[in-house]
């Protein structure tokens, strides 16, 4: 019974706060290659255009899974929207978003804007 308490209190814990592996500024294009800047802090994203333009979202952690060495976060964002934020194998410098049906979202990288193709090739 204190395992499936502390399992459950150990779930509850990543549900709430974003993982210091996706915390901090990306560079992002979405799928027509327009560039944006996408910023996560702990419990909200930020999301700013080339023109400047401001969305925020609030947002929630609800999974974390690595399989061979592919590290994958579930985000839900406050209006819904269901969000996997990928990085492919030993490199969390760079990563994809898709939407719950698998389609690409965004490409996001520390550093430089990085096309999907370019990040496809790391999987």
């Amino acid at each position: 019974m204190k395992k499936i308490i502390l399992v459950f209190l150990f779930s509850f814990l990543f549900s709430c706060e974003g993982s210091d592996i996706y915390r901090g500024k990306w560079k992002a294009l979405d799928k027509e290659g327009n560039k944006l800047e996408i910023e996560f802090f702990p419990k909200k994203m930020t999301l700013l255009d080339s023109l400047g333009k401001s969305i925020n979202y609030d947002y929630t952690q609800n999974s974390i899974e690595s399989d061979d060495s592919i590290k994958t976060y579930g985000i839900t964002l406050s209006d819904g929207r269901i969000y996997q934020i990928y990085f492919p194998k030993k490199d969390c410098s760079i990563g994809l978003i898709l939407d719950e049906n698998d389609n690409q979202i965004f490409t996001l990288s520390r550093d430089t804007y990085v096309d999907f193709d370019e990040i496809y090739k790391l999987y």
